[in-house]
């Protein structure tokens, strides 16, 4: 096996095509291991922020077989690039990998504190090396699912009883003069002065803060837009967003991304409903509620929660030592937090 790292924008395009053609090996891999969700990642919100580029790739006989998107950051840690924002992080791989091999590799390259690998499903192959020495695993985050038929929604889910029936139609009454539309880049140009605005809205109501949705996320998604890996959900009255979701599509599978809503009455609710509704009504489809734990889409939805994990990696014991009082020391702050707000 040999192993090279790409290290520069230039470098990054190159890989493309190859990087498209592993990608399609493998239906396992979402979105956040597409070609262009990383490397607009890298170009719009992470190339200029004392980040360095560390893809590693593997080579059998002079062709790609794995891509690890990585990237160090400006505190030395070794990270998948964008985690932040991707739900799901992974390696893209058509073989097995000795990481031992692409952890020695990377640290000949560059000066790394830890390896911090997050939001890790749990049939992830770099779990296997949780098993080594200096190395912890924790699971502080969840995804939930569900599979809906093909049908009229609430009733292609046997689950909902009357009450929750009763809930869809009671917030769908409350936004009954709303209109609604699923958008891709074929129906219309990326909506980005109203997304502004929205932004703004949410942010001067207390909904979110300052550094929600800056305008280098908003490039990544305009791009993920026009490339035909997202759909645009609206819920609009008079031609002005009330509430807007960001779909992450892959093949029959649809995933929340971000929400946007502003102070109409359960607008968000209405969009989720109205968005399943719509999907679900041409094929049977896996709806993906996205990372965290978000009571009103469990409490609604009834969606299947499912675990995300995060590896770290260690190059000595004090490493080890010191992550583990930082975060000890994080949670006492938060739970002092909690208590006293």
């Amino acid at each position: 096996m040999r192993y090279r790292l790409i290290s520069n924008l230039l470098e990054f395009k190159d890989l493309e095509n190859d990087w498209n053609s592993l990608y399609l090996k493998d239906n396992e891999n979402t979105v956040f291991q597409s070609f262009e969700f990383n490397y607009f990642s890298w170009k719009y919100e992470l190339e200029n922020n004392k980040n360095s580029l560390a893809i590693v790739l593997a080579y059998d006989s002079e062709i790609i077989k794995s891509i690890f998107p990585f990237y160090v950051d400006k505190v030395c840690r070794l990270r998948f690039i964008n985690d932040l924002h991707a739900d799901f992080c992974d390696a893209i791989s058509i073989i097995d990998v000795n990481f031992n091999e692409i952890i020695k590799f990377v640290r000949s390259n560059f000066k790394i504190h830890y390896f911090q690998l997050v939001n890790l499903k749990n049939n992830c192959s770099l779990l296997d090396y949780s098993k080594t020495n200096r190395c912890s695993v924790i699971s502080d985050f969840d995804y939930s699912l569900l599979n809906f038929s093909k049908g009229v929604f609430p009733d292609n889910y046997f689950d909902y009883k009357s009450k929750h029936k009763t809930e869809f139609r009671r917030i769908l009454k409350i936004n009954k003069n709303k209109d609604y539309k699923i958008f891709d880049f074929t129906d219309t140009l990326f909506p980005i002065l109203q997304i502004k605005n929205l932004r703004e809205k949410m942010i001067l109501l207390g909904i979110r803060d300052r550094n929600f949705l800056p305008n280098s996320q908003l490039l990544l998604i305009e791009e993920l837009y026009f490339n035909g890996k997202l759909l645009l959900s609206v819920v609009s009255e008079k031609g002005v967003i009330n509430a807007i979701s960001f779909i992450i599509k892959s093949q029959s599978e649809y995933l929340f991304w971000i929400d946007m809503y502003g102070d109409s009455r359960l607008i968000n609710l209405c969009n989720y409903i109205l968005a399943i509704s719509s999907l679900s009504s041409e094929k049977s489809v896996k709806i993906n509620f996205g990372r965290g734990s978000y009571n009103y889409k469990i409490k609604n939805f009834l969606p299947v929660k499912k675990k995300l994990f995060s590896m770290f990696i260690f190059s000595s014991k004090y490493s080890e030592l010191k992550f583990s009082l930082q975060r000890r020391l994080i949670k006492l702050i938060k739970h002092v937090y909690n208590k006293i707000k």
